[in-house]
């Protein structure tokens, strides 16, 4: 996923640092605008913005930007096929422009404001000026805007593409908050997906009725656990539009209960492990729903469960990359 939520989580440390955000992409590159790093006075680096053949001489312009306290752009042209061209070996060929700005306490405050919104399933709209650089606006999709802006806020998308406006020299950017994934069953199986799904960016919660499974030392990577009978928990779940489930429970009627407290409603992802023919006997129907994932996972041939949980969170990731489509409803 983003490296946004690696920056956001060490935002906060005291040591002095930059922040480098990708602006602008004329042509192919590693990574696309909103993409963002943080550089420490120390040299350490929190995320990245290419293959490795920019964040040497990023590291070396954030020094002057930490010393005089001041934001720069910078451009980098990774088409030449020079010796000593930036994309040379690194499969770029266009031009990439970056925001490198100090942060400083209110731009600080600001981001840590930033994450518990995103935190609480809030989006957040970012706005840069080009034209004034150090100016900036965070707007929430609930709360009030924030931030250091003079002038005019223009009107903004929530879901449109990062980049600079059409119309003036202002950059916008969406913040998402992380994907929800929930996982009905805490089985050995369970294991590798939650902690793949964890590292890939995923908010996870586990659920199952058995305690001796869902503990935090089987699954240290869970943001939440919850033991309970399915009809206990659906009740004490919040299950948004964009969640993704799930159900791995090994257990018939326990799949059953959860998958038909969840047929009704609307989510972004719903898989089911097991063959299709299963999951028919759970629904009791002859043709299952078109956006039910069944079987679960990308047809990659895999084999256990680590690769079965790598075919799962690919698809997952497929899902989450697309646009949401207006599904059939189950009948």
């Amino acid at each position: 996923m983003e490296d946004i939520y690696r920056v956001l989580e060490m935002i906060g440390d005291t040591r002095n640092k930059a922040l480098a955000t990708v602006i602008r992409v004329a042509g192919s590159a590693y990574k696309k605008e909103g993409s963002q790093m943080l550089i420490f006075e120390d040299g350490t680096q929190i995320g990245m913005l290419s293959a490795g053949c920019l964040e040497t001489d990023l590291a070396i312009q954030a020094q002057e930007v930490l010393k005089k306290q001041k934001a720069i752009l910078l451009q980098y042209d990774m088409s030449e096929e020079t010796d000593l061209a930036w994309g040379q070996g690194a499969g770029c060929n266009g031009t990439i422009d970056i925001l490198l700005e100090p942060v400083n306490g209110k731009v600080q405050k600001d981001f840590i404001l930033v994450k518990q919104l995103l935190n609480s399933n809030q989006k957040v709209v970012l706005l840069k000026k080009y034209s004034e650089v150090g100016e900036y606006l965070f707007i929430p999709s609930k709360d009030k805007a924030f931030g250091k802006w003079s002038g005019q806020i223009p009107e903004i998308n929530f879901d449109v593409k990062s980049g600079v406006m059409a119309d003036q020299p202002i950059f916008q950017h969406t913040y998402q908050p992380k994907p929800h994934l929930i996982v009905f069953g805490a089985g050995p199986d369970a294991k590798p997906l939650i902690s793949l799904a964890a590292e890939a960016g995923f908010s996870v919660t586990v659920c199952d009725w058995r305690e001796e499974f869902c503990q935090k030392r089987n699954f240290p990577d869970a943001d939440q656990l919850f033991v309970g009978f399915p009809t206990e928990l659906m009740k004490t779940i919040s299950i948004s539009s964009d969640a993704f489930v799930v159900i791995m429970s090994h257990h018939f009627q326990r799949d059953q209960q959860i998958l038909l407290s969840l047929i009704d409603k609307k989510i972004r992802y719903l898989g089911i492990l097991g063959p299709k023919e299963r999951t028919k006997r759970l629904l009791k129907c002859e043709n299952l729903p078109d956006w039910i994932h069944s079987p679960i996972g990308l047809p990659i041939g895999a084999k256990g469960p680590f690769e079965i949980a790598i075919s799962v969170l690919a698809e997952m990731i497929e899902v989450w990359r697309k646009p949401v489509r207006k599904r059939v409803e189950y009948v």
